[in-house]
């Protein structure tokens, strides 16, 4: 098929309207989003008048999936929603572009990618705009070429506070008994899919976690040890609970002959009495990894985002949780 990829939005919440719309915008004449669906008109009509030019409004997902000029669908739903729609959306004939987390357990992910080996001739991408951060990529590229020598340790320490006031608060499946690991799991995702992006598998795991807040449940902070399967030792501590963000937020890498610190924005370089400090934009990760679902739709190219890269991502978290419930080391088990 020639011409743009006729893409319609699943969902019109909070990260609809200030990442996925504006990002397939800026991809120009590669995307023409022509259709949003919401359980409410109201919602989705929101969307829609955001867009410079009209687009059809659907309440009901299957009406929706079986307009035939929607080629692609972006799937922005609540993740207990995911594996349904995206099973239902492949199963009739669309490119499938998921949010993440792929699942709500492993078990779940699994059988989700096993029921849609079917559908093999579509793309189904699982959007994880980590692995499409510039710094990141940048700074595994310098420990590839082996810039700090080889590396020996990791340290990943997080503030994201999440107030009472926060849209991402507000949604409530989020808390729900439906996705049982809460914004440790959400956020984690986004936090492992960085640390494998920079230094490989991670192999096994050894977590405590803490409660501090009856809205985050069920826990609302965690520490972890981590061992990669390149011999690297490291940490992640991250915190929803914490009433700010002092922390830098960015992994600092030990190496034998260097280290680096980096973050989205910012990747610092260390060997010796030199050092190099680079800049990057952190709101393209999105418009990127769409872009590279729209090349894959459209001219079949390779991308970062398959489902198995997603299901590892969750299954470090899921062993994370249960070392942290088992007070056990915890193996990763490779799920590709």
């Amino acid at each position: 098929m020639e011409g743009p990829v006729r893409i319609a939005l699943i969902g019109a919440g909070e990260f609809v309207r200030k990442a996925h719309a504006p990002s397939l915008l800026e991809l120009g004449d590669a995307v023409q989003i022509a259709a949003v669906y919401s359980r409410t008109r109201a919602s989705a009509q929101t969307v829609a008048d955001s867009l410079p030019y009209p687009v059809e409004i659907y309440t009901e997902i299957d009406a929706l999936l079986a307009d035939g000029s929607v080629e692609a669908v972006d799937i922005v739903l609540p993740a207990p929603l995911l594996p349904a729609t995206v099973l239902k959306a492949l199963a009739l004939g669309k490119h499938v572009v998921s949010e993440k987390p792929i699942a709500s357990s492993v078990a779940e992910g699994q059988a989700l990618i096993s029921n849609s080996r079917t559908c093999a001739d579509r793309v189904w991408m699982v959007a994880e705009n980590w692995r499409f951060e510039e710094a990141f990529q940048v700074a595994a590229e310098a420990i590839r070429a082996g810039r700090i020598g080889k590396p020996l340790f990791c340290d990943f320490s997080l503030q994201v506070p999440v107030m009472p006031d926060s849209p991402y608060l507000q949604t409530a499946w989020r808390r729900s008994e439906a996705f049982p690991s809460g914004f440790l799991l959400d956020g984690g995702v986004h936090h492992v899919a960085g640390l494998r992006t920079l230094l490989g598998e991670i192999e096994s795991v050894c977590a405590l976690t803490a409660a501090h807040r009856v809205d985050l449940p069920p826990a609302d902070t965690m520490s972890v040890a981590l061992r990669f399967a390149s011999g690297v030792v490291g940490t992640y501590l991250i915190t929803y609970a914490a009433g700010s963000t002092l922390g830098d937020d960015a992994v600092h890498i030990g190496g034998t002959e260097g280290s680096l610190r980096v973050s989205r924005g910012e990747l610092v370089l260390q060997r010796g009495d030199d050092c190099e400090r680079r800049e990057f934009n952190t709101f393209i990760s999105v418009r990127e990894e769409l872009a590279a679902f729209t090349a894959a739709v459209r001219d079949g190219a390779a991308h970062r985002n398959s489902p198995q890269e997603a299901l590892q991502d969750l299954a470090v978290v899921e062993a994370m949780l249960k070392s942290a419930r088992s007070g056990t080391v915890q193996k990763v088990e490779r799920q590709y």
